[in-house]
C-alpha cells in the first residue's frame, strides 16, 4: 500500500471516530454517504464537505447543528439502503439532509449494473423525508467510467425526482472545470476530493439546501 492509500485509510478511521462523538445542536444535519462524505480527502474532517455545509448552516442560521454522520467508507447504494437509512429512526427528524452515493458503484464494481441500481436509488428515495438534497456523482474523466457515471446519474435524478428530492449536480460542477483545474481538486490519491474538491461538492448541495 503506498503512502497515499495509508494516508486515506488512516483519515478513514480518524474520521468515523470524530463523527461518531457525542453532539448537539437546535439543528439537525443528517448526511448518507461513503467515502467522500466521511471526509476522505482531508486531514480536518470539519473541512470535508458534510462540515462545509454544517459551519454553512450554522453561520447562516445562527443556530447550532448538530451533525449525524451516518457516511461510511466504501460504501454503495445498497450499502446505504440497507445500513444507513434504518438508523434514521434512532435519530432527530433532520432539518437538512444530503445523500450523495454512487461514487463506489461506479469506480468499484466489476461490472455497473444500472437496473439494479436504479432500483436501489428508486429505494432510497422513497424511503427518505421527502424535500431533502440527493447528489449525483462527479465527473469520472474517461471510460469506462465516465459512462457509468451518467448512468449512475440519470437513476439519481429519476428516483430523486419521482420522491419529491432536490438533486444537487455535483457532476456538472466538476466537469464545468478545465482539465488542469479539475486535477488540482484530488487529494493525493487521486480518488478522493481534496479541500479545494470538497468545497465544489458543498457548494453543489448548499445551492439546493431549503432552509
Amino acid at each position: 500500500m503506498g503512502p497515499a492509500a495509508r494516508r486515506s485509510r488512516g483519515q478513514a478511521r480518524n474520521h468515523l471516530a470524530y463523527w461518531a462523538r457525542p453532539q448537539t445542536g437546535t439543528l439537525t444535519y443528517v448526511a448518507l454517504g461513503d467515502s467522500a462524505g466521511v471526509g476522505v480527502g482531508v486531514d480536518d474532517p470539519q473541512r470535508g464537505y458534510v462540515g462545509v455545509i454544517a459551519d454553512r448552516l450554522a453561520e447562516t442560521t445562527g443556530h447550532s447543528v448538530r451533525t449525524v454522520n451516518l457516511s461510511v467508507s466504501g460504501a454503495r447504494a445498497h450499502d446505504v439502503l440497507n445500513t444507513q437509512i434504518p438508523q434514521l429512526s434512532t435519530t432527530a427528524t433532520p432539518d437538512v439532509l444530503t445523500c450523495v452515493i454512487g461514487g463506489n458503484d461506479v469506480a468499484w464494481a466489476p461490472l455497473f449494473r444500472t437496473r439494479e441500481f436504479a432500483e436501489a436509488m428508486q429505494a432510497i428515495t422513497t424511503r427518505l423525508p421527502e424535500g431533502f438534497v440527493v447528489g449525483l456523482v462527479p465527473y469520472f474523466l474517461h471510460w469506462p467510467y465516465e459512462g457509468r457515471a451518467r448512468k449512475a446519474n440519470e437513476a439519481i435524478g429519476a428516483a430523486a425526482k419521482a420522491s419529491g428530492h432536490s438533486i444537487a449536480d455535483i457532476h456538472t460542477a466538476t466537469k464545468s472545470l478545465s482539465l488542469a483545474r479539475y486535477l488540482r481538486t484530488f487529494a493525493s490519491d487521486r480518488f478522493h476530493p481534496n479541500e479545494r474538491g470538497h468545497a465544489l461538492w458543498a457548494e453543489a448541495l448548499w445551492e439546493q439546501i431549503a432552509l
